[in-house]
């Protein structure tokens, strides 16, 4: 594309991560480049975390257009620079730990350029030459990456997915984070999303947290499945000033917001913070993760009681009524312990990770035998 790209939204600051960890991407909206009548009828956002370190991103749009004539526009989808130990070098001319975008438009498949943003003028763009130069000399780039397209809208309602995959930030910090520009969606002329529906699926026994930027508690959330959700349950801290996040234990399936007439006045900011590596010893005093992947985070441990509470923490998240009074007593106090009257233990269905805990378990000194 020749001339100036216009980019008609705010963006982000971005936090770097130095050496702790490397900040990836931040996903953005398809938004219109320039100014137009199009309106946003139903927008349905899927998140689905795959292999672990990985987002695959779906986008179902429904826009209409008012106008008795077709209508073509640039759109374009913004997503920031990678920093901290991650590679912000293009890789073939595209993000570095992007894949697999796509946009279809009435069941036509739109191709699509790409262009480097200055993140200080967004009037200017950078050659791959520049951005070498500037790899040389900077540990950051001074650029985000606009994959920008052509889009003609039929008259009436047109149908438009878009897709993409991308590696999620980690840091010291953070197991794994993730950022959604929700509040572009209000730059399309109705100035907000007639219909919306958020569906997360991080997996089955995970916590996640969502800062409650765009909603005011839980109430607004389905889990489509078995879990726990608790508004308020803590500050996050770091890229958000401290927004009062909610917490959502999801034992399976999936959670879901919906609204209409959303206006969006914050973005989506889900992170799973790394709570338990500042213990060296556990006691019966230390809270236990819900996730299923966390790793063994201590030295020794205080008791036998203690071992016993590490050892029937797979059971606790499925929710195995205890008898034992050391057991039932500790587990009752954990915020994401759901009871499950019909469930019965099956070590042997039990994930890969939970058999790596139990056998890490057996490796780890036991303080007090008595």
């Amino acid at each position: 594309m020749k001339g100036i790209l216009f980019i008609f939204f705010l963006l982000l600051s971005i936090v770097g991560y130095a050496n702790d960890g490397a900040y990836f991407m931040s996903g953005n909206q398809l938004i219109p480049i320039k100014e137009t009548s199009i309106e946003v009828r139903k927008e349905i956002l899927s998140l689905k975390r795959v292999n672990n370190d990985f987002l695959e991103v779906t986008v179902d749009y429904t826009f209409f257009n008012p106008e008795k004539k077709v209508k073509t526009i640039l759109v374009g989808f913004e997503a920031f620079s990678p920093s901290g130990d991650a590679d912000f070098f293009p890789k073939n001319g595209q993000h570095p730990y992007m894949s697999d975008f796509t946009v279809n438009l009435n069941k036509e498949i739109l191709s699509y350029e790409i262009s480097y943003v200055s993140t200080e003028n967004h009037n200017k763009k950078f050659s791959l030459q520049e951005i070498e130069k500037n790899r040389e000399e900077l540990d950051f780039a001074e650029f985000y990456y606009v994959y920008h397209f052509n889009a003609t809208f039929k008259p009436g309602e047109n149908h438009l997915v878009h897709t993409y995959m991308f590696r999620l930030s980690g840091s010291v910090d953070y197991l794994y984070d993730f950022e959604y520009i929700l509040t572009a969606a209000n730059r399309w002329a109705n100035n907000q999303i007639d219909d919306f529906t958020l569906n997360i699926d991080m997996g089955n026994y995970q916590d996640f947290y969502i800062n409650q930027t765009f909603f005011k508690s839980v109430e607004r959330w389905t889990i489509n499945g078995s879990g726990e959700k608790i508004s308020n349950f803590m500050k996050e801290y770091r890229m958000s000033e401290g927004d009062t996040a909610s917490a959502f234990f999801i034992q399976n399936g999936t959670l879901q917001f919906k609204e209409k007439n959303f206006h969006p006045k914050g973005e989506l900011f889900l992170f799973n913070p790394r709570f338990f590596l500042i213990k060296n010893t556990f006691s019966l005093e230390n809270n236990l993760p819900f996730n299923k992947d966390v790793a063994v985070f201590f030295d020794e441990i205080e008791n036998k009681e203690a071992l016993k509470v590490l050892q029937n923490l797979p059971y606790a998240r499925r929710g195995y009524i205890f008898t034992n009074q050391v057991l039932k007593d500790y587990y009752e106090k954990m915020p994401w312990y759901v009871p499950n009257k019909e469930y019965v233990p099956e070590p042997n269905k039990l994930e890969e990770a939970e058999l790596k805990w139990l056998n890490d378990l057996e490796k780890i000194k036991v303080k007090n035998t008595n």
